[in-house]
């Protein structure tokens, strides 16, 4: 993601973000140093920043139980990867709204309700589900809850990996690629 901004800035909301800083601590520690919040990235376009949540693509997307009729329990990972890029835009916007420093330079994007962006699991998951009903139930949760996650776009790995490569290769056919494949970028 360092090596190639772009991903995150055009790849995601087709304008330009910068990674302004990684690992960016957003509210103060305790004294023992812990329960600080630290995000994965901070990006920034010209004017406002956008944070960044990254999990693993194997991080489970859904739990093993169906829920009531026609929805599927989703992980305990989403649901608190969810929580936790919450807490980073609350205790982003109140840190982001004193002047911050970022090697020794002042900020100049500010944080007006931000945009978090979390990228989680992969959606090869389904494919170790023996039933098309289990299937199409699990995609049909998942995708209902991200569109009514206000703020949050919650993207999978393979969903971004979709659009670097429509940008980068345009409209050629290409094979999906595998857990252990190597990326491009």
């Amino acid at each position: 993601f360092e090596k190639n901004q772009w991903i995150f800035g055009y790849g995601l909301d087709y304008r330009f973000q910068q990674i302004l800083q990684r690992e960016v601590h957003l509210s103060d520690a305790e004294l023992d140093g812990s329960n600080t919040v630290i995000g994965d990235y901070l990006l920034g376009d010209k004017f406002f920043t956008t944070f960044i949540e990254l999990k693993k693509p194997s991080t489970p997307l859904f739990s093993k139980e169906k829920n009531r009729s026609n929805s599927w329990r989703l992980s305990n990972e989403l649901i608190d990867s969810v929580s936790q890029i919450l807490e980073h835009k609350a205790s982003g916007l109140i840190r982001l709204d004193s002047d911050q420093y970022i090697n020794g330079e002042p900020l100049k994007q500010k944080a007006f309700d931000s945009k978090v962006i979390l990228i989680i699991g992969d959606w090869a998951e389904l494919n170790e589900v023996s039933s098309t009903q289990e299937r199409d139930i699990k995609k049909k949760t998942f995708e209902l809850f991200r569109r009514d996650s206000r703020n949050i776009e919650i993207l999978t790995f393979d969903e971004l990996f979709e659009r670097a490569y429509f940008i980068a290769e345009g409209n050629k056919e290409h094979d999906f690629i595998e857990e252990d494949d190597d990326l491009p970028f």
